[in-house]
C-alpha cells in the first residue's frame, strides 16, 4: 500500500508542474528516476526502490510526453501535454508552482520543499 502511496505522490508531483527556464530547457527526452533531494524525497525514493519499482519522464518535441512506473510485471504510462512559452514550461495547465532545473544530464524537479532527481536515459 505505501509503494501506491510513494508512487502516486510522485506522479502527482510530476504531473502539476509549472516550471520556470532559460529559452531552451533541454527537457526533451526520457528520464529516470535516480534519487531525491530532501528527506522526505529521498525515503520515498527509497522505498520506491525498495519495492523495486522504476518511474520515468517523457518529453517530446511535438509537447506531449508521458510519465511512466513499472513493478515487476506490471506498468503503468499516464500521458500529458506540455508547453513551453514565454520561458515557462506549463504541464498539463497545473495551478501549482514548481521549478525544474536541467543540468546536463540530470533533471531535478523541486515543489513544495520537495526535490526529486532524473537522470537522462
Amino acid at each position: 500500500m505505501k509503494k501506491w502511496i510513494a508512487v502516486m505522490l510522485v506522479a502527482l508531483m510530476a504531473l502539476s508542474l509549472v516550471a520556470c527556464g532559460g529559452k531552451d530547457t533541454g527537457v526533451v527526452g526520457t528520464w529516470e528516476l535516480d534519487s531525491g533531494d530532501g528527506d522526505e524525497a529521498k525515503s520515498y525514493v527509497a522505498m520506491m526502490k525498495l519495492f523495486g519499482m522504476d518511474m520515468s519522464l517523457t518529453f517530446n518535441e511535438d509537447g506531449t510526453g508521458s510519465i511512466d512506473s513499472k513493478m515487476g510485471d506490471e506498468t503503468d504510462s499516464t500521458p500529458f501535454t506540455y508547453t513551453y512559452a514565454d520561458g515557462v514550461l506549463t504541464i498539463d495547465g497545473a495551478g501549482d508552482e514548481g521549478t525544474i532545473k536541467v543540468d546536463g544530464k540530470k533533471l531535478t524537479i523541486e515543489m513544495d520543499g520537495y526535490g526529486l532527481i532524473f537522470k537522462k536515459k
